[in-house]
Formats: C-alpha cells, sequence, structure tokens
C-alpha cells in the first residue's frame, strides 16, 4: 500500500482536546469535543478514527475532574436550590420525627429522613423550575404583545403622516 502523503517526516501524536486538558474548560467544551484545526471536520461528541488521532468518550473520572470546590461555595446562588434544601430539610424532620414517635428504630427513621429530604428537595426543586419557566413563558407572551401593540401604533403613526402629506401636497397644487 501507498503511503499517506498527507503526512509530514513524522508520526503525529494523538491529539487531545484542548478543552480536556486546559485546568479553566467549561463542562459543556469537555464533554462535547470541538473540532480542532486539525480536524474540522469532526462532530460534537463524535469518536473518530483519523490520522489526527483518536477521541474517548469521557467517563466518571472525567465527571469528577470538573467538580470544584468553588461549585459547593455557591451552589445557595443557583436558582430554586435555596426553596428546595428548605423543603427537603422540612420533609425530613417531620417524617423522621413521626417515625421515631411512633416506635421504629433510630437507623429506621434517619433512613427515612434522608429519604424525604431527597425526595422532597428534588420535587420542591422541579416545583419551583416550573413555575420559572410559566413566568418566563408569561413574560415572552407580554413582550411579543407589546411589540405588536407597537408596531401596530407605529402602523397607525405612518398612515397618518402620509395623509398629511397627501392632504399637504394637494392643498399645495
Amino acid at each position: 500500500m501507498a503511503a499517506d502523503t498527507r503526512d509530514s517526516t513524522s508520526p503525529k501524536q494523538p491529539q487531545t482536546s484542548s478543552a480536556m486538558t486546559e485546568p479553566k474548560a467549561k463542562t459543556y467544551d469537555t464533554f462535547n469535543y470541538p473540532a480542532t484545526k486539525e480536524n474540522k471536520d469532526s462532530l460534537p461528541g463524535a469518536i473518530s478514527n483519523t490520522v489526527v488521532g483518536k477521541q474517548t468518550e469521557p467517563g466518571v473520572v472525567d465527571a469528577l475532574k470538573t467538580i470544584k470546590l468553588q461549585d459547593f461555595k455557591e451552589v445557595h446562588k443557583k436558582p430554586c436550590t435555596r426553596e428546595g434544601f428548605l423543603a427537603g430539610i422540612g420533609a425530613a424532620f417531620a417524617v423522621g420525627g413521626v417515625r421515631a414517635i411512633l416506635g421504629a428504630p433510630i437507623f429506621t427513621a434517619c433512613n427515612w429522613a434522608v429519604g424525604a429530604f431527597a425526595f422532597g428537595s428534588f420535587a420542591m426543586h422541579e416545583y419551583c423550575q416550573g413555575k420559572r419557566r410559566r413566568e418566563k413563558e408569561g413574560i415572552q407572551k407580554v413582550n411579543a404583545a407589546l411589540l405588536e401593540k407597537k408596531i401596530k401604533e407605529e402602523m397607525k403613526r405612518e398612515e397618518i403622516r402620509r395623509a398629511r402629506r397627501k392632504a399637504k401636497e394637494e392643498s399645495g397644487q
């Protein structure tokens, strides 16, 4: 077989995604391989076997590398997180306390409390996200209605201007 004419004098080493090697890479860049200069035809997330090299699918270790301590320090700044945690804490206290008062063993009551916390937090977070989504859709509808109203008013003004120009031209002749 003939040698690859695209190849230079030395064989190329497999290229790694710049997002995988940069410490400041965003999570999106890490898990969606951007097309590189060497391989512009690659699709995000695609596994390619080209002359440039083979990119592997990211695994659990790669996902864990993207977690930073700063993420945990700023978790309260995320939308709906506070409400979710508070609802989870309330649910855990209520369910775990009732189970303990009714005579369940402490470990069983604690297990129920943890489960109630997880379920309550998740349920409240999803409810809050749905509420935010509905509010956002409502705002978009109001903005669309205001834009439509503004366009109609502008058309009305333009029509009045045309009528005035036409009347002025007729009176000037």
